[in-house]
Formats: C-alpha cells, structure tokens, sequence
C-alpha cells in the first residue's frame, strides 16, 4: 500500500482494504463505522467534498491510525484550507480589481492623457485634467501598475504598457478582459 498524503486517500485505502478483505463490505459500512452521512462520505470519497477537518481525528480514532499518522493528515487539511482561503481572496481581490478597472473611466482617461502631447506625469494635473480628486488617480495609477497597464519609468514618467492603438470604452474593455491575467493564472493550475 502506498502512502495516503490526504485523509481522503487514507479513507480510500480503508475502504479498499477492508472490501478485499470482504468482498460484501461496502462503503455504507465504513460511513456507519465513522459515524458519517453514507452520502457525505460519498462525495468525500469522489473528490466532491473535502474531509472536514474537525472529522479528521474522531474519524482516524475509530479506524485505529497512530497519532501521529492523523496529525499529519490534520496539518495537510489544515494547510490546504489556508490555501484555499488565500487562492480565494487573491481571487476576489483580482476581481474587484477588475470591476474597478471595467466601470471606473479614471483608468482609461489616464491611459488616454500618457498619450497626448505635453502629458505631465503628476497626479495633481491629471486629475484635473480628468476631473476626479487626486486620490483617486493616484488609486487608478497604483491599481494600473500592479495588473501591468502602466509603468513608470526611472524619471518618473507614466507609460501606457496596453500596446492598444486607441483608447475607447470598448477597447479598453476588450482589453482588460482578455489579457489581464487572473491570480490563478500564475499559479501553473
């Protein structure tokens, strides 16, 4: 028997085992054993359900494994909800981001002035010139450069990093849809 790094797996390897052992014993069983919905293991078992962490030790007591077996399968459980917990706040951050970015016109507007002549990289001239408090360019520039809209160079000036021919409504739009990349698209998954 290989090694179970997940809990899930451990129930796996359990339940097999005890099915070879008796051909009759059925995951119905090993559910009544845990004291566990048959439905609830069900979905745990196909990947449908993660293994409720707080289940983790009661569970392993009842199937006899060491201690220190069903603390690794809690540290594992443990980590991957955090994990999960951050890969989901990046997720939501990006998409505020996003929405930010798709219904705030300082973004574009700003992109727009980078490219007229005489363009001024300040804060104070660009938000009088967009008509927006400098709070808010200097919120719509931070949030640009960290997605890669804009950068700013070794003297200071903003640049428009976008590659777009022109900047109207809809293709900024277009743009900020397809090719800024999600959280998750670093992630190699």
């Amino acid at each position: 028997m290989t090694f179970a790094v997940t809990f899930r797996e451990r129930l796996m390897q359990e339940l097999a085992a005890r099915k070879a052992a008796n051909p009759r014993y059925s995951l119905r069983a090993l559910a009544t054993l845990l004291g566990a919905d048959h439905a609830t293991l069900s979905q745990i078992l196909r990947g449908k359900r993660q293994v409720p962490v707080d289940r983790i030790e009661p569970w392993a007591r009842k199937l006899k494994l060491s201690l220190e077996e069903t603390s690794v399968y809690a540290a594992v459980a443990r980590i991957a909800d955090e994990q999960a917990r951050a890969s989901h706040e990046a997720l939501r951050q990006w998409a505020a981001e996003m929405m930010a970015l798709l219904s705030q016109a300082v973004h574009r507007e700003m992109l727009r002035l980078t490219r007229e002549r005489g363009f001024k990289s300040d804060s104070r001239s660009v938000a009088s010139a967009i008509g927006v408090a400098v709070d808010e360019v200097n919120i719509a520039l931070s949030r640009m450069l960290r997605l890669g809209l804009m950068e700013v160079d070794a003297g200071g000036v903003w640049h428009d990093k976008t590659g777009l021919a022109e900047i109207t409504p809809q293709s900024f739009r277009k743009y900020v849809a397809e090719r800024v990349p999600s959280p998750l698209a670093n992630k190699g998954g």
